[in-house]
């Protein structure tokens, strides 16, 4: 049986930054993020604030990245006195270069959901939006998708769609964290530096509500979710949104897609594994999802948290099922490189603990562009147009934290 782990949680890193002798608070943390940050993550476990980098992931001509992580943080680790822990992000395509790093300074302390945020304003003036694909296009390839499933041994595809923000200014990265942090505290909210050509700051942000897997010595936790419902401003009528996708077979067959693929793959590294039988309803600001937390206890021989997100990554949740039959369908329907959206962001120490999420409901902004990215998961019963009213609703998380309305 999992057990909640949040006050066992610890980060063990010889940079770790405290105030005096006193930790800072999360609230502290999140009014920190600036211009030399490197890394936010705020989870239901802790916040960690990550300053400047001390060393970058390399890897050597066909070494894995699960040894390459390895080395760097025993290189790390063997020039202090306590072990060193590496943050960042991975791509949808796990063939690709991931961004992975230790901060020169890693500041702790606890969740955010115990702090009342400070509403702010918005991030961006006088913008402009561009859709890509347009929603009649993106239905088009929705119904192209169910051809191939009707056709082929395809179950589930997700489809995805881009939103580029452009303003007269330079967008308020640290104000768009702030945002999405006052208005979605159950979720996981991070920030993560990119590299860049340009000689100015590019960031992954976002506040994403799926946890891929987290690890606590032999604890571990896998929270997908699978199957979303737009929510209503009308009381009556977001109940009844909710009770629609909770009952509705299109859905609950999307779900347990995603449920049996990340039970499968855990299910060798674990002495238990507990599946709940049915789903969970739970809410962001903007839309209802399905949700089951897989717990278990791992096997004496325990995987490190990267490796367990390895196996685990990608999942139906953000690519589909077959696997292989589904990236092949996204490479023939979608116009534009996915990058770090439907990826995975978190981090590892050296004893193998970390938490890794999903890189939902985010964005790339540098300079004055915000990159917005949305995705829904394709079955059999699918309707075009309501997956484009799906990942319209999905936009609005990151469109609120850039706009400012609502937060």
């Amino acid at each position: 049986m999992y057990t909640d782990t949040s006050q066992l949680f610890s980060v063990n890193t010889a940079t770790t930054e405290r105030m005096g002798n006193e930790q800072p608070t999360a609230i502290e943390l999140l009014h920190r993020y600036g211009a030399g940050s490197s890394f936010f993550l705020d989870s239901p476990e802790r916040t960690l604030l990550g300053s400047g980098i001390r060393a970058r992931l390399s890897r050597r001509p066909g070494e894995p990245t699960a040894d390459a992580l390895q080395r760097l943080l025993t290189d790390v680790g063997q020039k202090d006195d306590t072990p060193a822990i590496a943050v960042g992000a991975l791509p949808f395509a796990p063939e690709a270069d991931p961004i992975l790093f230790i901060p020169q300074q890693m500041a702790t302390a606890d969740r955010l959901t115990r702090h009342a945020i400070a509403r702010t304003k918005p991030t961006i003036r006088n913008s402009v939006t561009q859709e890509r694909p347009t929603p009649a296009v993106y239905a088009q390839q929705v119904q192209q998708a169910l051809d191939l499933i009707r056709q082929s041994a395809l179950k589930k595809v997700v489809l995805s769609r881009m939103l580029e923000v452009v303003g007269e200014s330079d967008v308020d990265q640290a104000g768009v964290l702030r945002n999405l942090a006052a208005r979605n505290a159950a979720g996981y909210t991070f920030a993560v530096d990119l590299p860049t050509v340009s000689g100015g700051v590019r960031r992954l942000i976002g506040a994403s509500p799926e946890l891929l897997l987290r690890r606590k010595g032999t604890q571990v936790l896998a929270n997908p979710i699978a199957g979303t419902e737009p929510r209503s401003i009308d009381p009556g009528e977001d109940l009844a949104r909710s009770r629609r996708l909770l009952h509705s077979a299109k859905d609950r067959h999307e779900h347990a897609l995603v449920v049996a693929a990340v039970a499968d793959t855990l299910r060798p590294y674990c002495r238990t594994l507990e599946v709940p039988p049915v789903p969970e309803l739970i809410a962001t600001p903007r839309v209802w999802h399905l949700s089951t937390r897989i717990c278990g206890e791992l096997s004496h021989y325990a995987p490190s948290s990267f490796d367990l997100a390895l196996a685990l990554h990608p999942t139906p949740a953000v690519c589909g099922e077959p696997r292989d039959l589904a990236r092949q369908a996204i490479e023939q329907l979608e116009d534009f490189d996915r990058g770090l959206f439907t990826g995975l962001v978190g981090w590892c120490d050296a004893n193998g603990d970390g938490e890794w999420a999903v890189t939902i409901r985010c964005a790339e902004i540098e300079a004055n562009r915000a990159k917005l990215f949305a995705g829904a998961g394709i079955v059999a019963d699918s309707e075009p147009w309501r997956e484009v009213a799906e990942t319209s609703a999905k936009f609005r998380t990151l469109l609120d934290a850039l706009q400012g309305d609502g937060v």
